[in-house]
């Protein structure tokens, strides 16, 4: 029908179609069925769980999930004491001192000390503990 006047709802640039052309196209649900497999039957041993990859890689920023903020009040000598502890323990990991958190480094003293209650209870008696009972 040359010369007729194309109605609203037809695109006058879309290209025209055979029969060939559409049987042509996969279907893409039986693809989907075929390639997809049962979730149990999935090996998930390639892929790492959350808790699987160490706090300080997968956190966003140091605060994170740390909610509890505690302020620490240090004598001048063991403020100078943690930033040669900070300096130390850089230079036992292979980094510089400004790139240990101190955050990051306070909670590891609260974890080692939890691992050795006695040394910590030795250095509270030499401050003079035993004289609180």
């Amino acid at each position: 029908m040359a010369g007729m006047k194309e109605g609203p709802g037809e695109d006058p640039f879309a290209e025209d179609t055979t029969d060939d052309q559409e049987d042509a196209a996969p279907e893409p649900q039986r693809e989907q069925t075929v390639e997809s497999e049962p979730e149990s039957d999935r090996d998930t041993s390639d892929s790492m769980s959350t808790n699987e990859i160490p706090y300080v890689i997968r956190r966003q920023t140091v605060k994170e999930d740390r909610d509890n903020e505690h302020v620490a009040f240090l004598r001048d000598e063991y403020a100078e004491l943690e930033d040669q502890i900070r300096a130390d323990v850089a230079a036992e990991l292979d980094m510089r001192s400004k790139d240990v958190s101190v955050t990051d480094l306070r909670e590891a003293f609260v974890e080692l000390a939890a691992e050795n209650p006695d040394a910590v209870a030795s250095i509270l008696e030499s401050w003079g503990y035993e004289h609180l009972k």
